[in-house]
């Protein structure tokens, strides 16, 4: 079996995976399947972007035939459909811009709070250093 890709079923590689997001080593994993670790990752990788576990067909894709051009009443309800999808979308970008920018305000008005603090708690410590005795309070000079 030198050279050769051992197979497995989805279901085999479903509880590897398992297994493998349930905190067990990934290359204890792998040793115990007989395969290099990259390949539980590339497993994982193609359940989370494909929903499936099947492998892709390697090599050249298919031609597909050669399809009839759409009628002028499809093409019209296609663009109808395509401006809705499109003010639908800009909606939900500016949905999403706007979460963003509330975030953004929320983060500056915390930290000017935290320098509006910090500015009166150096104030206050300027002040008592002036206050003390021996401090920085300007004295009336006796120029005659």
């Amino acid at each position: 079996m030198v050279g050769r890709k051992p197979r497995f079923s989805e279901e085999e590689k479903l509880s590897m995976l398992l297994r493998m997001q349930s905190g067990e080593n990934v290359s204890r994993l792998a040793d115990e399947l007989g395969i290099h670790r990259q390949r539980l990752y590339a497993w994982r990788e193609q359940l989370r972007v494909c929903g499936n576990l099947t492998p892709s067909r390697q090599g050249r894709p298919k031609k597909r035939p050669p399809e009839a051009p759409p009628d002028r009443q499809a093409l019209a309800a296609g663009f109808a459909l395509s401006a809705e999808q499109r003010r639908a979308d800009g909606l939900t970008k500016a949905r999403r811009r706007i979460v963003e920018l509330e975030r953004r305000i929320g983060q500056q008005q915390v930290e000017l709070d935290f320098f509006q603090e910090a500015l009166r708690h150096v104030r206050g410590a300027v002040q008592q250093q002036k206050d003390a005795p021996g401090g920085a309070v300007s004295s009336k000079s006796f120029k005659k």
